[in-house]
Parts: C-alpha cells; sequence; structure tokens
C-alpha cells in the first residue's frame, strides 16, 4: 500500500474502504482505493470534516462511497486551501452500500439526506462512545483532571448529535 497526501498533487482513486481513524490531526477519515493504472491499493488521510462535507456534496457518506470513482485535490483560493472531491465518470456505489440520498426526477440536488435506519444509529453512537473514551481519558491522562463516566457519555452524546447533524 502507497500512502499518498492531497499537497503532492490531485488524487483520483476508485475506492474500495473507507473509515475513520484517529490521527495526529484529529479524526480523520482513511480512503483506501485504486488509483488508474497502479498495482497496489493507495491510502489516502483527509480531515473528517471536510471529507464528509465532500462526500455528502456528492451525495455519499463514509459507508457508501465504496466503488466510487472520486478525484480528490487541494484548491487555492483567496490565500486559503480547500479540500474539493469531483465525481468521476463510471464511478458509482456498489450494491451493498447503495446511495443514501435519492436524486430528484429534474437532476436538481435533493433537499435532505434520507435517514440511516436505527440499526446503523447503534453502531454510530457506539463509535461515538468509543471516541469519547479515547478521547476524555486521554484528557484526563494529560491534564490529571479526574474524570466520571457521566463525562464520557456527554462527549458521547456530543459526538452523536454532530454526527446526525451532517
Amino acid at each position: 500500500m502507497a500512502i499518498k497526501k492531497l499537497a503532492d498533487g490531485p488524487i483520483t482513486l476508485t475506492i474500495t474502504h473507507a473509515e475513520l481513524a484517529e490521527g495526529n490531526y484529529g479524526t480523520q477519515v482513511k480512503f483506501v482505493g485504486m488509483e488508474p493504472g497502479a498495482d497496489e491499493d493507495t491510502v489516502l488521510y483527509i480531515s473528517e470534516r471536510s471529507a464528509v462535507r465532500q462526500l455528502e456534496r456528492m451525495g455519499y457518506t463514509i459507508g457508501s462511497c465504496a466503488g466510487a470513482t472520486i478525484r480528490m485535490e487541494h484548491i487555492a483560493k483567496d490565500g486559503r486551501t480547500y479540500t474539493n472531491f469531483t465525481a468521476v465518470d463510471g464511478g458509482a456505489p456498489v450494491a451493498s452500500a447503495p446511495n443514501p440520498i435519492a436524486a430528484s426526477s429534474n437532476g436538481a440536488a435533493p433537499a435532505r439526506e434520507v435517514r440511516q435506519p436505527s440499526v446503523d444509529l447503534s453502531a454510530r453512537y457506539i463509535e461515538c462512545l468509543n471516541q469519547a473514551a479515547r478521547a476524555v481519558i486521554t484528557m484526563s491522562d494529560e491534564t490529571g483532571v479526574q474524570i466520571t463516566g457521566s463525562d464520557v457519555v456527554a462527549a458521547a452524546a456530543t459526538l452523536f448529535i454532530q454526527a446526525n447533524r451532517r
């Protein structure tokens, strides 16, 4: 596997897998996929906030982007750098991970996302609880401040609310 960075130029990937991962700069989305003409997987880490926004703009989620071919790049504008994703023709979600946003009949962007079934909400909450526990315990270790279960639950609730607003 080759680990690449967007700073080195645009990368086009046919996504085989995407997941949240903790990195040196916070929560990131780890994209694994094949670049055109490559003989091994490429791994690309992008900040969670940027990746989720760009995926949502195209009608995908982290869980539904497998099978999509996406061009990922940094765009410089007004002295700032932005992450930009563009769908490449031929990329489409695989059948086991359907697109959660239905396209409207006139081709316009849909008004809102269709929510995942409640089973996925349980998995999402468990993921938020695990992330919150790691973060709160790390902060406690670094600062020496005692934590309680209520602290972990409150942090998990905050993460869960944020995750469901996307």
